[in-house]
């Protein structure tokens, strides 16, 4: 007989780890997780995804092919064809037979893209092998989708950064401060400027959306500098003391070894644990650099909205008038006068606003002092992170014979 107390220490332990990858998951590091792997780790979380979308698709059945009592055995056929199917993957697989899959491969992806196919075809009024066609390529499409948003935790990722949106505010107005009087310089100019105004007025959307674009891969391309310089190194601590001090929120506190135990010796983050926590840092930084857009942004529409009069816009842009077809001019009667908003004044500001980011992100990346401010809070949480690994490495993860 096996040794109780052992096998509930290794349940417990089990359990434990399983807390410790989902906080991982929750804060959107999943591949800090150990043998991360695809078929038990990232498709198993979006099984419930993936099976929706077969449940949606269901419905295709009830086509104009069949009427009657034939889209009713049209119908019946639908749902045998699906528990058939489920139950077949599930028997194949040794599991109880409607459990979603502990593991996800070859079968279950077959079936997967299998199931939309049939149904497409069943429903079809016109060709049968074209709709089932299309059916499956679409769920190859989301499969593929799935996998990737699950895979680097992009979801998680996002809420967490959102969540820290407003814990940044502060940091960053204090920062925008600092760089305030050179963008106030750099912005005027532009602002002021009746040949900005004028390419404003000649731009077209698209046109507009490709600068745009151009702009801030140029300041992706300096955040990515900065995270790169972000990165190095925090996987490293130099005592158990320093990690104890990082876990103490988190659900590993009570784990951490005594002080007299062996060094922290994790093993270094592999390639894509790496772009994982690089990922988070551009997030975040991405995050923090388009809400000072944004802020500029704003600050020029509502600047441009109570000083640029329609006789100087006019000069500005050599129109003859303003129409909402041309311009999107609303004008509203305020203390004798008139405010005034235009699609060039939000080209304008836009403008400014994407240079001010971009601005801001040099500024990161080469000034140390901005650089340590900045970061310093996204450092923290992400040596926290490490600091669990640490942890879970040590006491939870089984050692390789």
């Amino acid at each position: 007989m096996g040794n109780p107390d052992a096998a509930g220490s290794a349940h417990a332990l089990a359990a434990e780890r399983h807390r410790c990858e989902r906080w991982f998951v929750r804060r959107g590091l999943p591949h800090l997780i150990h043998d991360y792997s695809a078929s038990a780790d990232v498709l198993t979380r979006a099984a419930p995804f993936l099976a929706l979308v077969v449940f949606v698709e269901f419905f295709f059945v009830f086509g104009d092919r069949w009427m009657g009592w034939a889209q009713a055995v049209v119908f019946v056929v639908g749902l045998a064809v699906m528990a058939g199917v489920v139950a077949l993957v599930n028997l194949l697989r040794r599991r109880r037979l409607w459990q979603l899959p502990d593991r996800f491969g070859v079968w279950e992806v077959l079936a997967y893209l299998m199931l939309g196919a049939v149904f497409a075809g069943l429903g079809s009024s016109n060709s049968v092998v074209v709709d089932a066609a299309f059916a499956a390529g679409l769920n190859a499409a989301l499969l593929v989708g799935a996998y990737v948003v699950t895979s680097w935790g992009l979801l998680p990722m996002v809420r967490w950064s959102v969540g820290q949106l407003w814990r940044q505010v502060g940091q960053v107005m204090t920062l925008l401060a600092k760089s305030l009087p050179i963008l106030l310089v750099f912005s005027a100019f532009i602002f002021l400027n009746a040949e900005m105004w004028q390419v404003a007025n000649d731009f077209t959307l698209p046109f507009f959306g490709m600068v745009a674009l151009l702009l801030v891969a140029v300041g992706a391309l300096f955040v990515i500098i900065s995270v790169r310089r972000l990165a190095v190194d925090m996987a490293r601590f130099s005592s158990w003391a320093d990690v104890r001090a990082r876990c103490a929120d988190t659900p590993i506190a009570s784990l951490v070894p005594t002080d007299d135990s062996p060094a922290p010796d994790s093993p270094p983050l592999g390639r894509r644990a790496r772009f994982n926590v690089s990922l988070l840092l551009f997030v975040a930084q991405s995050i923090q650099i388009a809400l000072v857009a944004v802020i500029v942004t704003s600050f020029y529409v509502l600047f441009g909205v109570f000083t640029v009069r329609e006789s100087t816009l006019l000069q500005w842009t050599t129109l003859s008038q303003l129409t909402w077809e041309d311009s999107w001019v609303v004008s509203l009667p305020l203390w004798s006068g008139e405010l005034l908003f235009s699609r060039q004044l939000v080209l304008v500001a836009a403008f400014i606003g994407l240079f001010s980011g971009l601005q801001f992100a040099v500024s990161v990346v080469l000034d140390s002092s901005y650089r340590s401010e900045f970061a310093e809070d996204m450092t923290d949480e992400l040596r926290e992170a490490l600091a669990v690994r640490a942890v879970y490495h040590r006491t939870l993860v089984p050692e390789t014979p």
